[in-house]
């Protein structure tokens, strides 16, 4: 052993006797050594430690001796340099159900401060996924009474990783771990957990928020530790999800009701009617939300009705939705008849209907598989104009470059409810894979199911074709969510319910 590390073994045995014997968060032990010693507090994470102490997260990990800066514990004692402490702002990200007054009272702040403090028109104008300022001087003075005049061990229980056998991906470590995977960026990364990319890059220690790399793990702050608490629901709903907490044009949400008994779930959000399926005797209920394209961006109401033996009890909470970021293209097409809004629109609403209808049984589990073998073309949600007019359209699918007659698959297992000819389509095939999910499969050369067939992933429904309205052979893939079309590479890369 090197006098260095005998010397720093001495100095923290000492510090961590003066911290039993005097209980607080941080004490002062030698203005020689120009140490002290910091008590992790819950939602801390090493980056906003240094901030406080006026250092560095690397000199922080040195003189710790850490392996993982992204492993800290409650109660871990780190040594840190002494002097003035510099008060830093705790966040809270809104999750369903909570209310400011039940926020407030978990961080022993009055709802006058939070309103305050982010600037809220009222208490009621939270919404989900909002990330909250928790006024500093509150939570310092909280913090410091609350501390027990005993400090426990650090939980040294490594963290277990969940993987889903039967996914591509690995989505988390833990419920405020998350694993960067291969073309992620740290803008989707943290719209899909609701907090924000300064949030996200100061819990990690990212200096540059353009600069992540596969298999990076990043801590997400205040996921669930104050949740519970925070809650404020009516008797009759036990627990309410969202995902993801901010909801974006285009893509897809999943709400998630648990009720106290059996009961009957609906409600309405964005105009539409939400169907629910009832789970677990009734007391588990499921909902899947399509936001449309061309949505606009703002706070939204969504509005629930528990039905339970005829007690009826309703509840409503705000949600965000955010723009997409989807690019413009033009394109020529021969035949003009097909780009008129009437033609269009009579398709969409044939297919609209179809995919409106909920059946209960779930064909599908995991993610879904990519429907053909070739390179995607032409992503979703483009916005569209056709030989040189005004954008009238958007993409409602993603394209895949497939040669005419190669084989085209099924997605995920599902029942065949379309297989005929469309005008803008053209040979096209819909699976209905229950619970709302739909998939479509355009321009086929040929069809190679019927209609009520039962269909398994990597069944060949067709081959691939230039039929109804193209520029070129290719397969045109589309997925809709009752009733309405939204992104389908995200059903391929996530995994949305258990």
């Amino acid at each position: 052993m090197t006098l260095k590390r005998l010397l720093f073994g001495i100095v923290t045995m000492m510090m961590s006797l003066c911290l039993v014997v005097s209980g607080t968060a941080q004490e002062d032990t030698s203005d020689d050594a120009g140490l002290t010693i910091h008590v992790v507090q819950r939602d801390e994470n090493l980056f906003r430690i240094a901030i406080q102490y006026g250092t560095t997260v690397d000199e922080l990990v040195t003189l710790n001796g850490l392996t993982d800066a992204t492993r800290i514990t409650v109660g871990q004692r780190l040594l840190v340099p002494s002097g003035d402490v510099m008060p830093v702002d705790d966040m809270h990200t809104v999750q369903a159900g909570e209310t400011l007054g039940a926020i407030a009272q978990v961080y022993g702040v009055t709802i006058e401060a939070l309103t305050t403090a982010n600037e809220l028109a009222s208490a009621d104008a939270i919404y989900v996924g909002q990330v909250l300022t928790i006024p500093v001087a509150n939570v310092s003075e909280s913090a410091e009474n609350t501390l027990p005049d005993a400090t426990p061990p650090p939980d040294t229980t490594p963290i277990p990783e969940v993987v889903d056998e039967e996914a591509t991906t690995l989505v988390t470590l833990s419920s405020n771990i998350h694993v960067v995977q291969a073309g992620e960026t740290l803008f989707r990364i943290a719209t899909n957990y609701g907090v924000s990319v300064q949030a996200l890059s100061e819990a990690n220690g990212i200096n540059d928020p353009t600069v992540i790399y596969a298999g990076q793990q990043l801590v997400i702050p205040n996921l669930a530790e104050t949740s519970e608490a925070a809650l404020d629901l009516p008797d009759a709903i036990t627990d309410l999800r969202v995902s993801p907490l901010l909801m974006v044009e285009g893509e897809t949400g999943v709400l998630e009701v648990a009720t106290a008994g059996s009961a009957t779930v609906s409600g309405t959000f964005l105009e539409r009617s939400l169907a629910f399926v009832a789970l677990d005797g009734n007391t588990r209920h499921i909902a899947f939300v399509g936001i449309p394209i061309f949505a606009e961006s703002g706070i939204f109401t969504i509005s629930l009705l528990v039905d339970a033996n005829g007690v009826q009890t309703p509840f409503a909470f705000n949600v965000r939705v955010l723009t997409g970021a989807y690019g413009s293209q033009n394109l020529n097409v021969s035949d003009v008849n097909l780009t008129a809004p009437a033609v269009q629109d009579a398709e969409f609403d044939l297919l609209a209907n179809l995919t409106d209808t909920v059946t209960l049984t779930r064909q599908w589990s995991g993610p879904f598989s990519i429907p053909a073998a070739a390179a995607m073309n032409s992503p979703f949600g483009t916005r569209r104009s056709y030989n040189g007019g005004p954008i009238s359209a958007y993409h409602s699918g993603a394209d895949f470059a497939s040669a005419p007659g190669t084989s085209i698959f099924a997605a995920a297992n599902g029942t065949v409810v379309l297989a005929d000819t469309l005008n803008i389509r053209g040979n096209a095939v819909v699976l209905d894979h229950g619970w709302g999910i739909y998939s479509l499969y355009a321009h086929l050369t040929t069809i190679n199911v019927a209609l009520g067939n039962s269909v398994a992933t990597g069944d060949i429904i067709g081959t691939a074709g230039s039929t109804g309205r193209v520029t070129g052979p290719h397969l045109h893939w589309e997925i809709w969510v009752n009733g309405v079309p939204v992104n389908p590479l995200t059903w391929t890369q996530t995994i949305f319910v258990e």
